[in-house]
């Protein structure tokens, strides 16, 4: 024996009309219990067929590309492929168009099999949103009445607010499947990054993305005889997109950087790889080089990437401005590798998220602000030093335009460390 709804047991077994506010009432708690929404839109639907005594009901909903509304539920004695194949979509679209209920008779011969005899519809509205329209066909014993529209309304309301509870519970399952896997994106990116602190490394690098998922990278890694690979990227734009142009990035440095090649020669070679796959105008600032520990010098190559800084022992600057563009823009181009020695200072490379941060509607923060800020974290180690800026910059007031990204080479640190 199957268990009717409470809205099924409001209606008259017999025919005829049921109490409205009995009928509402039933088709609230039933509403309110469902465990299933989109079971609870058939269940909702028949109640509805069941209290204007209908032959048969549709639920049509509206698509994003603007075209008629479409059946997606249908109960009662007609099939749902008949009953939509003989829907007046005409009366449809302007019982939308004129938030109305509407009514349609069909003049028929007597013992006729035309599917849709009579027709009563009315809009599913919710906050302005035309969500679609519920129809109810061939009264059983005379013609829908005023009663018959005013249920039909009053039911319309809450099968609105189903059909929202429905669309928006999928389109919750669809985020929270999306989130699981950025999440999962941004685990496998900052195992990508390389760990390491002073304590083992001249080298350091930290990485905060304003998303899940970050288009800026960093590595490094030794080559032997105490020298150390180093780069780090930004890639232009932002989410997915920029993300796995990154990957890429990252992943074509780390091998074949391995060579041991001139920066200016490794540069070329992403360059080359990019451009084969590269797509929509996105490119990728880099700036790679070689960190040799004995003898404090850096040798490096810069892709259209903000001007790294050198820090003299002295607290001076020097910055070293990119005379060639991004990778990924054109296939054939020459760099130049550029050498300096450190002297016991450090070198700084950084993504343009730094220099871009604002403090409310101030200006950018700017090269002068960063080494302000470095500055006046210079009593602290280097490490510290990069965790202290990042953590500066976030306090309230600032707002990060893009991802932040900073690495650092400390030569006093071989020094220390004899």
């Amino acid at each position: 024996m199957v268990a009717r709804s409470n809205c099924d047991k409001a209606c008259p077994p017999d025919g005829g009309s049921a109490d409205p506010l009995i009928v509402l009432a039933a088709f609230s708690h039933d509403l309110a219990v469902s465990g299933s929404l989109e079971g609870a839109v058939s269940t909702l639907l028949e109640g509805v067929v069941g209290a204007v005594d209908a032959g048969a009901g549709g639920l049509f909903l509206t698509t994003a590309d603007g075209k008629p509304p479409t059946c997606r539920t249908a109960v009662g004695d007609i099939a749902p492929a008949d009953l939509e194949s003989a829907m007046d979509y005409g009366l449809l679209s302007r019982c939308l168009e004129r938030n109305s209920v509407e009514t349609a008779y069909r003049h028929v011969p007597h013992r006729s099999d035309a599917a849709v005899r009579s027709l009563l519809c009315a809009p599913l509205l919710l906050d302005e949103r035309r969500l679609g329209v519920v129809a109810v066909v061939n009264k059983r014993q005379g013609t829908f009445q005023g009663d018959d529209v005013g249920l039909l309304e009053a039911m319309a309301g809450l099968l609105a607010l189903t059909v929202a509870n429905s669309q928006m519970a999928r389109a919750l399952k669809r985020q929270e499947g999306v989130s699981r896997e950025l999440e999962l994106a941004a685990e496998i990116q900052r195992n990508l990054l390389p760990q390491a602190d002073l304590e083992e490394s001249p080298v350091i690098g930290l990485n905060l993305p304003i998303r899940e998922v970050s288009g800026d990278f960093f590595d490094f890694f030794p080559l032997g005889q105490g020298r150390i690979c180093f780069a780090l990227g930004d890639v232009s734009g932002k989410g997915i997109n920029a993300a796995l142009l990154m990957a890429k990035a990252a992943g074509l440095f780390r091998c074949l950087a391995k060579g041991g090649g001139s920066p200016a020669a490794l540069l070329v070679a992403i360059n080359r790889e990019i451009c084969e796959t590269a797509s929509r105008g996105m490119f990728v600032t880099m700036v790679a080089g070689i960190y040799d520990s004995a003898t404090g010098s850096v040798r490096f190559a810069n892709a259209g990437h903000e001007p790294p800084l050198l820090r003299a022992p002295d607290r001076s600057y020097r910055s070293f401005p990119a005379a060639e563009p991004p990778l990924g823009i054109l296939p054939e181009l020459s760099f130049e590798t550029h050498e300096i020695e450190l002297g016991g200072g450090e070198f700084y490379i950084f993504s343009d998220g730094l220099t871009e941060y604002r403090y409310g509607a101030q200006e950018a923060l700017g090269v002068e602000g960063l080494i302000q800020l470095v500055e006046s974290l210079a009593d602290l180690p280097l490490d510290r030093r990069l965790r202290a800026l990042l953590s500066e910059l976030d306090h309230e007031g600032w707002q990060a335009e893009d991802d932040l990204t900073v690495l650092a080479i400390d030569d006093a640190w071989v020094g220390r460390h004899d």
